[in-house]
């Protein structure tokens, strides 16, 4: 899988994920932690998709766990367990690729 299509297959994933409309308040604090946690769970569910594409989407060999953990800040067995497969489907109909089979979970 080239750079260019790895490169294309991430800007379309993170494409994918919605913009999590913010909690109108009229309370600059209470507005303001509702737009902080709106960011957090957008960063959150790209990291969960980008997890299922680097995993399942890049063939012939996905990258490693370790890899992985080290470039999210996570354990092995966090990157093992963060996604699922409705992040696997939302990358597929992203992407429109197949993903490969998720048998040798790998450190």
């Amino acid at each position: 899988m080239s750079t260019r299509r790895v490169k294309t297959d991430v800007a379309v994933v993170l494409a994918a994920t919605a913009d999590k409309a913010g909690v109108a308040s009229s309370d600059p604090v209470l507005a303001a932690l509702a737009d902080a946690h709106a960011r957090r769970m957008k960063a959150e569910e790209e990291i969960r998709l980008l997890l299922a594409y680097a995993r399942r989407f890049v063939y012939p060999h996905p990258y490693t766990l370790g890899e992985l953990a080290q470039a999210a800040g996570m354990s092995v067995s966090g990157v093992r367990t963060a996604y699922g497969a409705q992040d696997v489907d939302k990358v597929a109909d992203a992407t429109g690729l197949e993903p490969v089979t998720a048998d040798n979970e790998d450190g």
